[in-house]
């Protein structure tokens, strides 16, 4: 009986063993799926030749200049509004985007008496290194230290994460000190996950196979911050439906403004930003999230 008894726990320990063996290379082999996925999951766009669009060529002073994250050099923009204690937004912003992308958008808060900063992530516009979950994540961390340096006397500091940028957003949120008066989420998905099956990305059945890096949902379940959600009706990219599926899952203070007929990139399409940009603007302004409906 005793030797039944170690014989079948002989087998046990090389059941469990096996198993052990298995689980680790099925992680190992989902982890080198990520990087493979992840490589292709970024559409960094390069500074133009010509040179880049700024705020100063629409006629709104601006400073452009760089900062370390990392061992990277990204690039950004800042626009001061006159009186230093305006209200400062800061925009983390979309795939396929730059500064240049930008420049009319901060022209427009500056001429309603908010001051703005943009930056590139690693790999998009003028910013070197590569694009990727990890260096978004010490990107957005470092692009807030410097909103905060240059925005000593501002009354109130918001956050605005853009389709693409809701994830990097939103992966930081809970560790920028000292926190934000507010966030505002714009064109944003719930998941990157599903982001990438809607965008072409990846097939839904690798995407299933794949770890979560951005799951704004669970992020917004643990924030408090109030929540200003902006997104169209007919966004051809991002369905209106992930815009309420986030609004459920906040936890504060919130509020959903519906676009009617607007595109997916209407907050930089200069024809189209002012209806993009007043719920916004309001909301920045006010410090309130009154009001409810479409706009």
């Amino acid at each position: 009986m005793a030797k039944f008894n170690t014989g079948a726990g002989r087998k046990l320990r090389y059941w469990l063993a096996g198993g052990a063996c298995l689980l680790m290379l099925a992680a190992i082999a989902r982890h080198v799926l990520f990087l493979v996925v992840e490589e292709d999951a970024f559409e960094p766009k390069p500074a133009g030749a010509a040179g880049a669009m700024t705020p100063d060529r629409l006629g709104v002073a601006s400073r452009q200049f760089a900062f370390a994250s990392g061992a990277r050099m990204l690039r950004a923009s800042c626009v001061l509004a006159q009186g230093g204690d305006a209200p400062a937004l800061l925009i983390y912003h979309g795939d396929e985007e730059n500064l240049s992308d930008w420049a009319s958008a901060q022209a427009l808060l500056y001429r309603d008496g908010i001051s703005s900063c943009v930056f590139d992530y690693s790999g998009y516009g003028a910013s070197s290194g590569k694009p990727g979950v990890v260096n978004l994540h010490e990107d957005g961390l470092a692009a807030y230290g410097q909103f905060l340096a240059m925005t000593p006397r501002a009354s109130r500091r918001y956050v605005m994460g853009f389709s693409l940028g809701s994830g990097v957003l939103l992966d930081v949120i809970s560790a920028l000190r000292p926190a934000p008066a507010g966030l505002v989420i714009a064109a944003g998905f719930t998941s990157a996950r599903e982001a990438a099956v809607l965008t072409g990305r990846v097939p839904e059945w690798i995407a299933r196979l794949l770890p979560e890096p951005w799951d704004n949902e669970d992020q917004l379940r643990k924030s408090r911050l109030p929540l200003l959600l902006v997104h169209s009706r007919a966004d051809e990219v991002i369905p209106f439906a992930h815009a309420e599926r986030l609004e459920r899952a906040a936890c504060g203070p919130r509020r959903l403004v519906a676009l009617s007929a607007l595109p997916h990139d209407a907050a930089i399409q200069s024809e189209r930003q002012e209806a993009f940009w007043a719920p916004i603007v309001a909301y920045l302004r006010s410090g309130r999230l009154a009001g409810e409906g479409a706009e």
